[in-house]
Formats: C-alpha cells, structure tokens, sequence
C-alpha cells in the first residue's frame, strides 16, 4: 500500500512509554500486505500501521537501538547517567 500524494506522511505526534504492562495486538491483512499493531496501556493506545516493507524497517531500527545501547553501556566510561529537571 502505497501513500497517496495527498495523504500526508504522518497525522500526529505521540509519545508511547513501554512498560511490561503494554498489550500488544496485531491485526492482520494479507491481501494488502499489511498489519496493523495496537500499543496499549492504562492511559491509552497508539496504533501503528505498517506494510510490509515498514516492519523490517521497524524490526531493523529496533536492532540497532538494542546493538547501540549495549555498545553505549560496554564502553569505559561506562552508562551515561542523567539526573535532575531535564531528566
């Protein structure tokens, strides 16, 4: 599925804190090569909609966070560690 020219590339802003509480569901449309996965906690839901291409995007920028931040935490200086306000 591609995005129509007039559809723009996003329609909101969110952010999603992840806690062992977040259910995820997945919905499925295989004749559209697509999904859909429903982030959702006790203050609310993000859903994402993905085609196929966008869930090994998604998978791979995920890898790479994970790759990166054991790489950041393995250094000499050790983990950065932030505190007060900006925190």
């Amino acid at each position: 599925m591609s995005r129509p020219d007039w559809l723009p590339s996003s329609t909101v802003s969110v952010n999603l804190h992840v806690f062992e509480t977040t259910a995820y569901r997945v919905s499925f449309y295989p004749a559209e090569d697509r999904v859909t996965v429903d982030a959702d906690g006790s203050g609310g839901s993000v859903v994402l909609f993905l085609d196929r291409p966008e869930i090994a995007r998604l998978r791979g920028v995920l890898e790479q966070a994970e790759r990166e931040l054991t790489a950041r935490q393995n250094t000499e200086n050790g983990p950065r560690v932030v505190r007060g306000p900006a925190a």
